[in-house]
């Protein structure tokens, strides 16, 4: 009896560690495209990029601090979904999607890759915390949602910003 204890006290302190680890690898990522809109933004977009930064920053620091709940990987699966969404358009236009401001100016399919292996990772590491395979599958049903809500207002920035800024 007293070695299921320690085992599955062995198997919380993993999982606890790669979330430490998964929450330091995001945070540093989103603190760098956080900083990247703050102080160099988008020429077309000054305002979405200011707000975004506010965002990720905020989302940032729950992150860290909340990295031993499995609901908030759940739900930052689904804002990597959305934002992977954002760059989806983008690399569809065949345009920059601006995602860490014009201090990187990264190809959209790399913010695609990122957002995709955040969606991954978190979901992996809410797995590990306890979610249920039920949850799992919500989560990747969000995702895909979360994938079109990002697309779409994409394109509703597309439009309603970036053309109309152009002409």
């Amino acid at each position: 009896m007293p070695h299921r204890f320690f085992k599955n006290l062995g198997r919380r302190a993993l999982a606890e560690m790669i979330a430490l680890y998964s929450s330091i690898v995001v945070a540093c990522v989103l603190a760098v495209a956080a900083w990247g809109k703050i102080f160099y933004p988008s020429e077309y977009l000054k305002t979405l990029d200011r707000w975004t930064s506010v965002f990720e920053i905020i989302f940032l620091f729950t992150i860290v601090i909340f990295r031993k709940r499995r609901q908030l990987w759940l739900l930052a699966s689904s804002i990597f979904a959305a934002w992977g969404g954002y760059a989806l358009f983008w690399c569809c236009v065949k345009l920059p999607c601006a995602c860490m401001g014009k201090m990187l100016n990264i190809p959209s399919a790399v913010s695609i890759s990122l957002d995709a292996l955040f969606f991954i990772l978190s979901l992996f590491v809410s797995c590990l915390l306890g979610s249920q395979l039920r949850s799992i599958c919500w989560g990747l049903i969000a995702g895909c949602l979360a994938i079109l809500a990002g697309y779409a207002f994409a394109s509703l920035v597309y439009e309603k910003i970036f053309l109309a800024s152009l002409g």
